[in-house]
């Protein structure tokens, strides 16, 4: 496929979208949500005079990808305050949680992926340094942003033999991203896969999201009312679940009706959350409630899971049976069991943890309760399990710093 066919096709796909997106967000919140954040970032362009000339720009899918991104914004921040941060957000589960932000100079909803967009933006922000984090590529801003000269990194990277740019015919997508300064990535598999195609500019320096739970360890603040609750407790904590987990969060509470058990829903609308109520087969509260004179505690509001992890003997993690598992970095951190569905392949991170035996994947609530059983008998396993996690952490930090080291942003 030539290149002017390719970009002639890609940007239809990006005009067909944006029409489902307008007639979407009639009807749905978080496309009106999208729909007129975009809306804002082009008004806001237009309305003001810039003065971000030379700023370093950062673009995240969406939350997650943001924690990726997160250690390098600060690093960048401490070691250079005199460089202005854009960061930009796809989806509205990360712009709307991150969006007050400190660290960043001004955070933004990236507009759809037209070519007077994307010139309209670089016009306007001029920025010295473009990172994408993970697998953001939007092909019309790549390219305006190579033609510009502006160099162009993307960190945290992941690839697999089956990523559709990889594909013979889509050889357009290939020479832009032969064409990076330097791709960083987590995995020597990722390496692999982009040097068979002749994607040379690539360096293996691990996931950056490793370095952000390290330096967040110390900094956790557990609310007092969940300190007194779960004092002399055992406590089950699970992370981001939706309503395909909740069988297994049912199985492990009826299991163990003694325990804490604090379920943190991934959708904290009060509708989902009566759905979740209605298949939690023991008494609980609401974390908002004044008492929480239950065993099972429903946060119902966003911020918190992170540090709550620390009360946590035990650990799922939601997602396993949807679209792919949330964030079991944040728990492991803290040295605890880690269970998870077997939807978990895409994650470089639980791959490993498992084939360490480090963390545990599960197909039914009963596998969990067999495993927290033996770990609460065994406590030569249960220190087992804490020391690989250790030791995973210990061999897999520090890809923040070997990454600037080659940004060399002293010489923009």
């Amino acid at each position: 496929m030539t290149a002017r066919f390719f970009f002639f096709l890609y940007t239809l796909g990006i005009r067909t979208g944006n029409l489902f997106i307008y007639i979407s967000h009639f009807f749905n919140a978080k496309i009106l949500l999208m729909y007129n954040g975009r809306r804002s970032t082009l008004d806001k362009i237009k309305s003001k005079p810039s003065d971000f000339e030379g700023c370093i720009w950062i673009h995240c899918a969406s939350l997650g990808e943001f924690e990726q991104g997160r250690p390098l914004i600060e690093q960048i921040k401490l070691t250079h305050p005199d460089k202005k941060i854009l960061v930009s957000f796809f989806s509205p589960s990360g712009y709307e949680i991150r969006k007050n932000y400190p660290q960043a100079d001004e955070i933004i909803y990236l507009p759809s992926d037209l070519p007077t967009n994307n010139r309209k933006l670089l016009d306007y922000y001029k920025p010295v340094l473009f990172i994408l984090v993970k697998y953001e590529f939007w092909w019309n801003l790549i390219a305006e942003i190579q033609h510009r000269k502006i160099p162009i990194f993307l960190v945290s990277g992941v690839f697999r033999a089956g990523d559709y740019f990889l594909k013979p015919w889509l050889i357009t997508c290939q020479y832009l991203l032969n064409k990076f300064n330097t791709i960083f990535v987590q995995d020597i598999q990722s390496c692999n896969v982009l040097k068979k195609h002749n994607i040379n500019h690539v360096i293996q320096t691990g996931d950056t999201r490793i370095d952000r739970v390290l330096d967040n360890v110390g900094n956790v603040v557990i609310p007092e009312k969940l300190k007194r609750v779960t004092l002399g407790k055992q406590v089950i904590v699970y992370g981001s679940v939706w309503k395909s987990d909740m069988s297994i969060v049912s199985i492990v509470m009826t299991a163990f009706p003694d325990f804490i058990h604090i379920v943190a829903p991934h959708d904290i609308h009060p509708v989902n959350i009566d759905k979740i109520l209605e298949q939690i087969p023991i008494p609980s509260r609401l974390y908002s409630d004044v008492n929480l004179d239950k065993n099972v505690i429903i946060i119902n509001n966003i911020g918190m899971l992170s540090s709550i992890y620390r009360l946590a003997n035990f650990v799922y993690i939601g997602g396993g049976f949807g679209k792919g598992i949330h964030n079991i970095l944040e728990p492991a951190v803290f040295r605890v069991p880690v269970f998870f569905g077997p939807n978990h392949k895409k994650f470089n991170e639980a791959v490993t943890l498992v084939s360490m035996n480090a963390a545990f994947c599960i197909h039914h609530g009963e596998a969990m309760v067999a495993y927290c059983i033996k770990i609460l008998n065994d406590k030569h396993y249960s220190s087992e399990i804490a020391d690989r996690l250790v030791q995973y952490f210990n061999q897999n930090r520090g890809a923040t710093h070997k990454i600037l080291s080659h940004l060399k942003l002293n010489n923009l």
